[in-house]
C-alpha cells in the first residue's frame, strides 16, 4: 500500500508510531472479542447449559490435534448459569475497551499527523518563489493547507488501521467457521458457500473508482468556492462602491449549488457501497443455510455459523470503504504533492558564503528574465555605486518592479548575474542578503499586532526605545501616542485600523529600523494623496539619505532630487543618467514628465 505517492507521506508518522502500535494492539483485541464472542456463546456455551448432563461435560474448547488434541476448556460445574449469563457482558466489555482505546489512540494519532502535514506545507510554501503564488489564488491555497491534510490522515493513519484490523476480525470470523466446519463430516459443502466473497470485490471497484472521479470534482468545487468569498471578503469596500452585492451573491450561488450537485453524486457512490456489499453478504449467508440444512447441521451449529458469516462480511465492507476512501483521499494527495514536491527554485547553493553589512554597490551583467516565454527585461548591463539614489521609470511593464525583485532574490534571472559589493547574489546566503535591503511598498503589509512589534519586525532584537526613535524619524510618533494604547495598539487584519499614510509611516519606521545599506522604494507613495505624500516626502528623504536606493515610481514628484534616472522601455534601459540629462536625450522620459506636469498644473 505505501509504495509510490503514498511513501511521501510516511515521515508525518514519526511521532505517532507509539500511538498507533497501541492502537493496532487494542484493535486486534476489538477484533478478536467481536469476531468470536457473539458466535461462540450461540454455538458452545449455550447449547451447553440448557442441553442435557452429557452436554455439559462436552468441552468447550480443544486443542488441534497437532497441538495434542486435549480439551482447553470446561464450563465449571456447578456454576453453568453464571457462566453463561457473565460470558456476553464479558465480552462485550472486553470489546468496548478495546473499541475505546482503538479509535481514542487513532484519532490522537491523527490529530498528530494533520498538524505535521500542515506545519510542514506552511513551511514549504515559505520557501517558494513568487511565481508559484502568482499560479495559485490564495483561496486554493488555504483550502490546500487547511482541508487537504485531512486527506493525509485518511491514507496514513484510519485506512492503514483498517487494512490491519478488518482482515484480522475476518480471519478470527472464518476460523471459528473453518473450525467448525472441520468438525462437522459434510463442513466443506458449508465452506464452498465462502466463494460468494469474491463477488463483492467487483462490486467496490467499480463504486470506489465512481468515487474517486466524484471527489476529484468535489474538491475543485471546494477550491472555488473558497476562492469567491476570499476574493470578496477581502474587496468588500469596491464590491459595496461598485453595488456588486448581487453580482457576488450569485457567484458565490452558482458555484455553491455546483458542489452540493457534485457532494449529492459522491454521497449516492459512496453509501450505496455498504447495501450492495450487505446483500452480497445476505446472498451467502442464504446458501450457507441452504447449506447447512442440506447437511444435517444442528441448530445451534447453524446458527453460530450464520453469526460468525455475518461478522466476517462487516470486514469486508469496511474494507470496501477503504477503497471508497482511498478515492476520495487521492485528489487531495494530489493538491498537496503540487507543493511539498514544488521546486525551490530561488535556494541557498550548497557552497553559499555568509554575508556581512555591505556598502551597497549594485551590479547587473547580462541580465534577462522572463515569466514563462515573454521577456521582462533583456540584457540589461549597469553599474550602481553605494549611496546612489536611482529612479525606475517607464511605462507599465516596462520590467521596473521585475528589477527591483531581482535584488534582494526574490526571482533569479535566466541569463546573467546580480551583484552586490561584487558578490553574485547566487553565491551568498538569501537570510544575509535580505537583511541588507530594506523594502517601502506601495501597500505596506502590517500583521494583526501592535505597532510596536510591526515596527521592530525590521529588527527583532531591537529595544522599545530603539523603536520609538525609527518612529520618530519617519514621523509617526504623534499620531502612535495619540492612539488609546500608544505603542501597543492593534493595527488590525492588514493594517485596517490605521489609515493609508500612517500604515506607510509604520512601514518607513520599520525600515528605519532595519538601518539596511541598500533600500527599495516601490511606488512607496502611490496609493497616498498629494498632501499626505508630501508630508511622507520629508520622511523618506531623511530614509534614503546615505543608502543606495532603488526608486519605482509613476509620480514624479518623488523623484525630482534623486542622483540617476533609469528610464525603461520593453525590457531594457533606454535612457541613463540625471534628470536634466535624461529630459534632454529620451522623448519617452520627456513625454511622461510633461504629462504629468500638465496634470498637475
Amino acid at each position: 500500500m505505501f509504495r509510490g505517492r503514498y511513501q511521501l507521506y510516511l515521515p508525518f508518522l514519526k511521532g505517532s508510531r507509539t500511538l498507533l502500535f497501541l492502537s493496532l494492539l487494542a484493535a486486534i483485541v476489538f477484533a478478536a472479542a467481536n469476531a468470536i464472542g457473539l458466535p461462540f456463546l450461540i454455538g458452545k456455551v449455550l447449547p451447553a447449559v440448557f442441553g442435557d448432563e452429557a452436554a455439559r461435560s462436552v468441552p468447550l474448547l480443544t486443542w488441534p490435534k497437532w497441538l495434542g488434541g486435549k480439551p482447553a476448556l470446561y464450563l465449571p460445574k456447578g456454576h453453568e448459569v453464571a457462566f453463561a449469563v457473565a460470558f456476553l457482558p464479558a465480552v462485550w466489555l472486553v470489546r468496548g475497551l478495546g473499541e475505546f482505546f482503538s479509535t481514542y489512540l487513532l484519532n490522537l494519532a491523527g490529530l498528530r499527523v494533520i498538524e505535521a502535514v500542515r506545519r510542514d506545507v506552511f513551511g514549504k510554501l515559505q520557501q517558494l518563489h513568487l511565481g508559484f503564488f502568482g499560479k495559485h489564488s490564495i483561496g486554493d491555497l488555504l483550502s490546500r493547507l487547511i482541508s487537504d491534510p485531512n486527506s493525509v490522515r485518511l491514507v496514513l493513519v484510519d485506512v492503514s488501521n483498517d487494512l490491519i484490523v478488518q482482515p484480522l476480525t475476518l480471519l478470527f470470523a472464518l476460523g471459528y467457521v473453518v473450525m467448525i466446519c472441520f468438525a462437522h463430516d459434510q463442513g466443506y459443502w458449508f465452506l464452498a458457500s465462502l466463494l460468494v466473497v469474491p463477488a463483492s470485490v467487483f462490486l467496490v471497484r467499480g463504486v470506489a473508482m465512481r468515487i474517486q472521479k466524484r471527489m476529484r470534482q468535489s474538491m475543485q468545487s471546494a477550491s472555488d468556492l473558497n476562492s469567491i468569498a476570499v476574493e470578496n471578503l477581502q474587496s468588500a469596500r469596491e464590491v459595496r462602491a461598485y453595488g456588486l452585492q448581487g453580482r457576488e451573491s450569485q457567484r458565490f450561488d452558482l458555484a455553491s449549488q455546483e458542489g452540493l450537485r457534485i457532494q449529492g453524486k459522491l454521497v449516492r457512490y459512496e453509501k450505496a457501497l455498504s447495501p450492495l456489499v450487505e446483500l452480497t453478504a445476505a446472498a451467502g449467508i442464504s446458501a450457507a443455510i441452504a447449506v447447512g440444512a442440506m447437511n444435517g447441521f444442528t441448530l445451534a451449529e447453524l446458527i453460530s455459523l450464520i453469526v460468525a458469516f455475518y461478522f466476517a462480511y462487516g470486514p469486508i465492507k469496511r474494507l470496501g470503504n477503504v477503497a471508497s476512501r482511498l478515492s476520495m483521499a487521492a485528489p487531495g494527495l494530489v493538491r498537496l504533492e503540487e507543493i511539498i514536491l514544488a521546486k525551490v527554485e530561488v535556494a541557498d547553493a550548497p557552497d553559499a558564503r555568509p554575508l556581512v553589512r555591505v556598502r551597497g554597490d549594485l551590479g547587473m551583467r547580462g541580465v534577462s528574465f522572463s515569466y514563462g516565454a515573454d521577456p521582462v527585461l533583456v540584457d540589461v548591463n549597469l553599474d550602481i555605486p553605494a549611496g546612489q539614489s536611482v529612479a525606475l521609470v517607464g511605462p507599465s511593464g516596462a520590467g521596473k518592479s521585475t528589477f527591483v525583485n531581482l535584488v534582494p532574490r526574490f526571482f533569479d534571472p535566466q541569463q546573467g548575474a546580480i551583484l552586490v559589493d561584487g558578490h553574485d547574489l547566487r553565491s551568498v546566503r538569501q537570510a544575509d542578503l535580505r537583511a541588507n535591503i530594506a523594502l517601502v511598498s506601495q501597500e505596506p503589509v502590517l500583521f494583526n499586532e501592535s505597532i510596536l512589534e510591526n515596527i521592530r519586525l525590521g529588527r527583532p532584537s531591537a529595544t522599545d526605545a530603539e523603536v520609538r526613535e525609527a518612529a520618530r524619524l519617519a514621523g509617526a510618533l504623534e499620531f502612535i501616542e495619540a492612539q488609546p494604547e500608544g505603542f501597543l495598539t492593534k493595527v488590525g487584519e492588514r493594517g485596517g485600523r490605521l489609515s493609508g499614510g500612517q500604515r506607510q509611516r509604520v512601514s518607513i519606521a520599520r525600515a528605519f529600523l532595519k538601518d539596511a545599506p541598500v533600500l527599495i522604494l516601490d511606488e512607496a507613495t502611490s496609493a497616498l494623496d498629494t498632501d499626505t505624500e508630501r508630508s511622507i516626502q520629508h520622511s523618506l528623504a531623511l530614509l534614503m539619505k546615505g543608502r543606495t536606493t532603488l526608486i519605482v515610481a509613476h509620480r514624479f514628484s518623488t523623484i525630482r532630487d534623486v542622483n540617476r534616472v533609469l528610464v525603461f522601455d520593453g525590457g531594457r534601459i533606454v535612457a541613463d543618467g540625471t534628470r536634466e540629462q535624461v529630459y534632454a536625450s529620451s522623448d519617452l522620459f520627456r513625454r511622461l514628465w510633461d504629462n504629468q506636469a500638465k496634470n498637475l498644473g
